[in-house]
């Protein structure tokens, strides 16, 4: 016995029976394993988003690139070229991966001439550029990492709104000032 510290027996007895420690790590690791598995979902859900984000850009990048391609020198073609350009974004979007035409906002392909100082060209050519635009909310299927995102895009709907755009320069000689130019919208 060990004096001077009342209760205390001796060295043996602070020690946990080997049962008790068994009991606790099976607690500690049901706690652990909840937020890993929490983690891990959410993880794949903004894998998911990112996934999904990255062929909704590289579809608008490539509709814009190949509307570039289109002669536009008068507002009558613009008007003809966004409606081309529009149905090759369409055609495109079909391929990301788990693309849903639902959740698409804002499609939109415009052909326009900028104002001043990117009216011209060095060659004083009047200038003419293909913007397309999308904006795509990503759904989002775990709950606890929903109530975090949900609200950064200003709408509660359990989705998360990216936007895409891309802006070429439409190479043709010789091109008219074409203003404002023409949009295409679905």
């Amino acid at each position: 016995m060990l004096r001077g510290l009342p209760g205390i027996r001796g060295a043996a007895s602070h020690r946990a029976p080997a049962r008790d420690q068994r009991g606790q790590a099976l607690i500690e690791f049901a706690l652990v394993a909840t937020i890993m598995v929490l983690l891990l979902a959410a993880l794949s859900q903004f894998g998911l988003i990112a996934e999904r984000q990255i062929g909704i850009q590289n579809a608008v990048r490539e509709a814009a690139r190949r509307g570039a391609t289109q002669t536009t020198a008068t507002a009558a073609a613009a008007a003809t070229n966004a409606g081309w350009t529009l149905g090759q974004l369409e055609t495109l979007l079909g391929n990301a991966q788990d693309y849903r035409s639902a959740d698409a906002a804002g499609m939109q392909v415009c052909y326009f001439t900028p104002a001043a100082p990117d009216d011209v060209d060095p060659a004083g050519n009047a200038q003419v550029w293909v913007t397309v635009q999308l904006r795509y909310a990503h759904p989002l299927f775990l709950p606890l990492v929903n109530v975090i995102v949900d609200p950064l895009d200003g709408a509660t709907d359990n989705a998360l709104a990216i936007g895409a755009s891309s802006t070429f320069h439409v190479e043709q000689a010789g091109s008219n000032n074409i203003g404002s130019g023409a949009c295409a919208t679905p």
